[in-house]
């Protein structure tokens, strides 16, 4: 769109702002030379027969207003499919915006920001037009800092039957009049309860009401009191807080009956008086002044300095000379009446005020109400509709249309119903329920919050397994199924992968499939007879079939020559690659016994390894495959040592292990299969 001329006389430079009905971009008069904005109207509303009247009415609202305070309307044209308003170009930014950049402001220059925006309500309410729209985001700021009030796009005239029908935007409902957020009739005073918002945020740097969702914020402004401003700015004067809770009213009666009221006020605590104690003879004392300043301010700053002076000089001798002769006038009158006839003029003006005084007491609290009673409209009963199966936003249409009072929506993870949908009410559908104001009980909606989801985390590669399969299945609530599997990569009893993948979002129940590694798939292999090898003899034969050297015995030497006398495993076993052989060098002989008991002993010269045979216990329930692991436990010095880890075939057993142990001192083996303890031997060795 940009650099596109429209009516060969607006030439659109650049996108500056985007709402929800329309983009405005800055454009170029090419007849009168000068910046302009151009407010066009988005491609999916050209046929939207509600949004070409909103537009429409928005060029004629504002277009039929004069005001320094109020965006001006130059053209309204059509081009093609193209639907425009061309108006005066704004260089400066939204209340909104100033706002946040600044935080809460001064409350003196708050103040000023109003009394313009008031200006400038008075000025649309005085053609009965209604704005019905007023937020930060709609008052724009000139770089003088001179407030702009904007975008009359929903604004109605006050002579027709105005509804809310709905409130547009997210934003729109923070500064919503309760009438405007139930559906109600609106008015001049409804627009006043917004500009109370907009001052409450400009002097606290925050919202009056805000919750999660607009829903909440609609429920809070229709029936929650506002909180005093002074209580996030103490040093507020008592005047400004007594004016935003006054437009903040509840019931339209109780607030400001125009604009210029609330202008007058305004200027009151300017001034250094309450807003609460002054007179309330506003409008005899400020009503001509504050029009000469917001309509015709013009004609005032034109006035010559010294003829001012000179009128001021010229009144001010005219009065003194007026008083004179009335003093003089009065005084040659009351010369010649009695004096007590003083006191009985006091006293009538007295009797006077004590009748008209009783009177108006009797009309408020005794009158008034009983007229208010016997007139007031009462709300009739209705028989409440059901609401499952509708959308939450449709229950809520329908509940605010009928003037009925719901609670905030409750949430819950439903399998079959979508999310948005109301799957339970109460009281039930066919129940009969009070509206407005007699309502006794308010409307509770149940809304799906669709399918309860989780994601998988995306780091479970490399985890422990044991772990992870706990963690899917108690913190998750998924169905984790093992899968095991070999893996060059991924050390043993490590998880390897998931399906679905790490990362994927499923739904709570959801089986999942983790891969376990069982380390890397090795061959089985012959150990080569080691006895009579020197080291690097044994080294080269071990190499050759791919299995390593383990512990070296005698330990402690610095090296070791002459030739090897044993080894574990023995000569002729079958193992995996890689198993590490433990070789025995010539070091004093040494002759093994036991007891004849069955007791474990044995008879060495220093620590030594002997041979354990594991089997697995009778009864014992396991798989194919078996993890075992064998530890030991030396009473010399406390300390626990793992001696094998290992999965094993069922036909690998009995599984060879050397066991170490010292002179004199005892040593318990534990076995442990499949992570559980099967029995544990305890191995006792002397001299």
């Amino acid at each position: 769109m940009t650099g596109r001329v429209l009516n060969n006389r607006y030439e659109l430079v650049e996108k500056i702002g985007t709402g929800g009905m329309a983009d405005v971009y800055k454009a170029r008069c090419r007849v009168l030379k000068r910046w302009v904005a151009v407010k066009i109207l988005k491609d999916e509303f050209v046929n939207d027969e509600e949004f070409l009247e909103r537009f429409e009415r928005e060029a004629y609202a504002a277009g039929s207003l004069n005001h320094p305070n109020i965006v001006s309307i130059y053209d309204v044209g059509r081009e093609d499919n193209i639907r425009y308003i061309v108006m005066e170009y704004v260089d400066g930014i939204t209340l909104k915006d100033y706002i946040r950049q600044n935080g809460a402001l001064p409350w003196d220059e708050a103040a000023d920001i109003a009394i313009s925006i008031l200006s400038a309500l008075h000025k649309a309410h005085r053609h009965n037009i209604i704005h019905r729209d007023i937020k930060p985001q709609n008052i724009l700021l000139t770089s003088d800092n001179v407030p702009k009030v904007s975008d009359f796009g929903i604004a109605r005239a006050s002579t027709t039957t105005t509804v809310t029908r709905k409130i547009d935007t997210v934003g729109s409902v923070h500064y919503a009049s309760p009438e405007q957020a139930r559906g109600g009739y609106t008015d001049e005073k409804s627009d006043l309860y917004s500009v109370g918002v907009t001052l409450f945020e400009m002097v606290t740097g925050r919202v009056p009401f805000d919750a999660d969702n607009p829903v909440t914020v609609a429920l809070k402004q229709i029936n929650d009191d506002p909180p005093k401003p002074s209580a996030y700015v103490p040093e507020l004067p008592e005047g400004i807080d007594n004016i935003i809770l006054r437009a903040m009213k509840k019931s339209k009666s109780e607030r400001y009956d125009s604009a210029l009221q609330m202008i007058a006020e305004l200027d009151h605590v300017k001034k250094g008086e309450l807003g609460e104690n002054h007179s309330n003879n506003w409008d005899t004392q400020f009503t001509t002044r504050v029009i000469v300043n917001t309509e015709e301010e013009t004609l005032a700053g034109k006035k010559d300095k010294k003829a001012k002076k000179r009128d001021k000089k010229r009144d001010k001798n005219r009065d003194k000379n007026r008083d004179k002769k009335r003093d003089k006038k009065r005084d040659k009158k009351d010369s010649g009446k009695p004096k007590k006839s003083l006191g009985v003029a006091v006293l009538y003006v007295i009797l006077l005020g004590v009748i008209i005084g009783g009177l108006w007491l009797m009309y408020v609290h005794v009158i008034g109400p009983f007229i208010a009673t016997i007139l007031e409209p009462k709300n009739p009963d209705v028989e409440l509709k059901s609401y499952v199966g509708m959308t939450l936003d449709e229950a809520v249409a329908d509940l605010t249309m009928l003037n009925i009072p719901y609670e905030d929506p409750v949430y819950e993870f439903h399998d079959t119903i979508e999310k948005g949908v109301v799957i339970e009410q109460s009281p039930a559908a066919g129940m009969e329920v009070k509206t407005g104001a007699d309502a006794m009980t308010k409307v509770k909606l149940t809304v799906s919050n669709g399918k309860q989801e989780v994601e998988i985390p995306k780091d479970l590669k490399f985890a422990d397994f044991l772990e992870t399969m706990i963690f899917l299945r108690d913190d998750l609530k998924l169905k984790p199924m093992e899968v095991a599997e070999y893996s060059d990569e991924v050390a043993l009893g490590r998880v390897i992968k998931t399906e679905p993948e790490m990362g994927s979002v499923v739904q709570v129940g959801s089986q999942v499939k983790v891969y376990k590694s069982l380390g890397p798939e090795l061959e089985f292999v012959t150990v080569p007879d080691l006895t009579g090898c020197t080291m690097d003899e044994a080294k080269h034969l071990l190499l050759s079939v791919n299995l390593s050297i383990g512990r070296i015995f005698p330990e402690g030497k610095d090296g070791y020559k002459g030739f090897i006398i044993n080894q574990e495993p023995k000569a002729g076993d079958t193992v995996k690659e890689l198993t590490p052989v433990n070789i025995y060098f010539q070091d004093e002989q040494s002759q093994a016994s036991g007891d004849g008991g069955g007791n474990g002993y044995v008879s060495v010269p220093g620590d030594v390894r002997i041979t354990e045979h594991i089997n697995i216990p009778e009864g014992g329930q396991f798989g194919d495959t078996i993890f075992l692991e064998v530890y030991t436990l030396f009473e010399k010095t406390g300390e626990e040592v793992l001696e094998l880890r290992v999965n094993l075939k069922k036909t690998d057993f009995p599984k060879s292990v050397l066991i170490p142990v010292t002179p004199g001192y005892k040593t318990t083996m534990k076995v442990f299969m499949d992570n559980k303890l099967q029995y544990q031997k305890d191995i006792f060795a002397r001299q």
